[in-house]
């Protein structure tokens, strides 16, 4: 019974010390659980690995950001370059000629010598529309051949109208026009034995043609025009004579190459430099005229070489 006793009051104590024990261990947990609680949060030091991953992050939103404003400069800019500029399809040119010319009376020697004068014009060219113009023409000079001289003096006007197709990559224009011209010849015959006879030619005559401009660059841009000109109407006058009737002629074309300069940057001035080659005739007389005289006129081929050098401004 003793025994028993013991052993009951052994187990007894055993049991007492691991209740302790463990409500020891729980105390302390919750000791630490509330220390880490109440303790502030300490930052570490960030790795090198870590700082190379953000900074490479950074760097690659540094590097998208610059790739769309650069790329929204280049759309900004590109739409300013295909902009179209301002089109100014009125122009007015005026400047002065040198023409050598070869007269040549049918059957009969040639007088040869230079002309001096001066032209103008005023067109309006817009692009792929209505194309109108009007030029004036004007020399004056004096040519010889054995023992004789005749003075010239040139005036021609033209009108014209047609239309221009332009093809925008190409920077190329073609014209195509139609109108109505007027020639005037007034010439001086003097003869070697100082007698003198003056003439008066004055046709009428229609304008076919065609005007090719290319733009090469910036600042130059060449052409090529050339003009049929059929008569219509052509008469000669005699000076204290009489007046007759031409036949009409229908050989009678002018080819020109103007070369167009560029000097300033807004492109409303420039400077063409147009060498041109001119073939007319007037026809021999009819018989028909204004007295009872009928006296037989040659016809004559005029042939015209030289350049002019205009001033042109656009608006």
């Amino acid at each position: 019974m003793k025994k028993r006793k013991n052993k009951r009051k052994t187990k007894t104590v055993n049991v007492h010390k691991q209740i302790k024990l463990f409500a020891g261990i729980l105390g302390v947990g919750a000791v630490t659980a509330l220390t880490l609680s109440v303790r502030p949060k300490t930052e570490y030091p960030k790795s090198d690995f870590s700082l190379q991953t953000t900074g490479i992050a950074e760097s690659s939103l540094f590097a998208r950001s610059e790739l769309e404003t650069s790329g929204r400069a280049s759309d900004t800019s590109s739409s300013e370059n295909t902009t179209p500029k301002k089109e100014r399809p009125f122009s007015i040119e005026i400047g002065g000629n040198y023409t050598h010319v070869n007269i040549k009376p049918n059957g009969l020697a040639s007088f040869k010598g230079n002309l001096g004068g001066a032209q103008a014009s005023f067109e309006y060219k817009p692009k792929n529309d209505f194309y109108g113009g009007i030029l004036f023409d004007w020399k004056e000079g004096t040519t010889h051949r054995s023992g004789e001289k005749r003075s010239l003096l040139y005036i021609d006007v033209q009108e014209r109208f047609g239309y221009t197709s332009f093809w925008q990559k190409a920077d190329l224009s073609f014209t195509l026009f139609t109108g109505l011209g007027y020639r005037h010849f007034g010439q001086k015959l003097t003869t070697s034995d100082a007698s003198s006879l003056e003439f008066r030619y004055n046709e009428f005559y229609i304008p076919v043609g065609t005007l090719t401009d290319y733009t090469v660059n910036s600042w130059f841009a060449c052409g090529l025009g050339f003009t049929w000109m059929p008569q219509i109407y052509s008469t000669v006058e005699v000076v204290k004579g009489f007046r007759q009737s031409l036949n009409d002629t229908l050989s009678n074309f002018f080819v020109e190459l103007p070369l167009s300069f560029t000097p300033t940057h807004n492109k409303r001035f420039r400077i063409v430099l147009n060498p041109f080659y001119e073939r007319w005739t007037d026809g021999h007389t009819t018989g028909e005229t204004s007295t009872d005289v009928t006296p037989a006129l040659p016809g004559n081929a005029y042939n015209f070489w030289g350049a002019d050098v205009n001033f042109s401004y656009s608006f």
